[in-house]
């Protein structure tokens, strides 16, 4: 059940936060496309097992934009429960995501920082604790 809770705070917590102070307002175009989760561990590096729909999850990013499609294990891990789609407006910095209020203002991280790395087809979202530097949670993505 932690495993599924961590899995689902990563997941929501892409939609509600962002990272970095610095502002180069850049686009990252090795973001840019459909991304499909295959893989989770937790901050120790220790795996979460992925129940088939949650690896339907895909994230989408275009020039601007952000849209995560998420398929996500009831509390038991026993089924899948409805899909869950969210968008947002988002840019980078350096290899952070940031995303963006209403106003174009990037929304200030409070619990989180999530950074990424693409290499080849392959993304790593990391969710680390910007109080202790800890990862909390990764995730592994395959370009679709």
């Amino acid at each position: 059940m932690k495993k599924s809770f961590l899995v689902c705070f990563l997941l929501t917590t892409l939609m509600l936060v962002s990272c970095g102070s610095d502002d180069d307002g850049g686009i990252n175009n090795s973001l840019i496309g459909t991304w499909k989760l295959t893989n989770a561990a937790e901050g120790d590096g220790t795996p979460i097992m992925l129940l088939d729909c949650e690896e339907n999850t895909t994230f989408t990013f275009t020039e601007n934009m952000f849209t995560r499609r998420s398929f996500e294990a009831n509390q038991d891990r026993t089924d899948c429960l409805p899909v869950e789609e969210s968008t947002a407006t988002y840019r980078t910095n350096g290899n952070l995501i940031e995303l963006l209020d209403a106003d174009g203002n990037v929304i200030v991280p409070t619990e989180s920082q999530l950074s990424f790395a693409v290499a080849a087809d392959v993304m790593t979202i990391r969710d680390t604790d910007p109080g202790t530097g800890n990862v909390v949670l990764e995730l592994v993505f395959a370009r679709q």
